[in-house]
């Protein structure tokens, strides 16, 4: 029995349109669906104050006030308060959201740092952090960028920890301040003479007069009785 003509068509156009629509379900089934796309990270977000991208590399870096240790760059500080017999932090709540503790959940690579230095503590909320030397170790979140030391000596407590684990005593240096020509001395004026005051001078002493010499009384000569002076 043959097909009418119409129907062989249809049949033909039909067999034709089966391979395009088979590629076209391929190409939709090969990708995974938008919708069941998985989002990168957990939704939580990547910052937060103990997080540091690099904080598992430990380092050393020379700055103004000396060679400081870095976690990520950046300077590591430790705060007089704290203990490192046992390692306790004193620095809770929100003390951390400034001096971020540095997170020890990862084991640390040292570039230039003695290993025997490093360890960890657990804080009282159970989380690991690093210690230097027995001593927590901190960020300061003003320390914008690697190698700035703008934590040093803050409060007089917090401290940049040194190459060797030992704190940097040493404060921010102040510009040296620029020297100036020494002054020029004015000239000096001749003392003057000293006025010489003549003495007052004295009239000479009067000679003294001679005493008046005493008058001599006349001799008076008598005559004797019976004669005269005249005879």
């Amino acid at each position: 029995m043959s097909l009418p003509s119409s129907w062989r068509a249809g049949a033909a156009a039909l067999l034709l349109a089966a391979p395009l629509a088979l590629s076209g379900c391929s190409s939709t089934t090969s990708g995974v669906p938008a919708s069941l796309a998985a989002p990168v990270g957990n939704g939580s977000s990547i910052g937060g104050p103990t997080v540091d991208a690099g904080r598992d590399s430990l380092s050393t870096t020379t700055t103004f006030i000396g060679t400081v240790m870095t976690s990520g760059g950046f300077t590591l500080y430790r705060n007089t308060k704290d203990k490192a017999v046992p390692p306790t932090s004193s620095c809770l709540g929100t003390c951390t959201s400034t001096w971020p503790p540095i997170d020890a959940e990862a084991q640390p690579t040292l570039d230039g740092v003695d290993a025997t230095l490093i360890g960890t503590a657990v804080r009282p909320d159970g989380t690991k952090q690093l210690t230097v030397g027995g001593w927590p170790v901190y960020r300061y979140i003003k320390d914008m960028l690697p190698g700035t030391v703008n934590g040093q000596g803050v409060d007089g407590v917090w401290q940049a920890v040194g190459a060797d684990g030992k704190p940097l005593t040493s404060g921010a240096k102040a510009p040296a301040a620029p020297k100036r020509a020494p002054a020029k001395a004015a000239p000096t004026k001749p003392a003057a003479a000293p006025k010489v005051v003549a003495a007052p001078t004295k009239a000479p002493a009067a000679a003294p007069k001679p005493a008046p010499k005493p008058s001599v009384a006349p001799t008076v000569v008598r005559d004797a009785p019976g004669t005269s002076s005249t005879d």
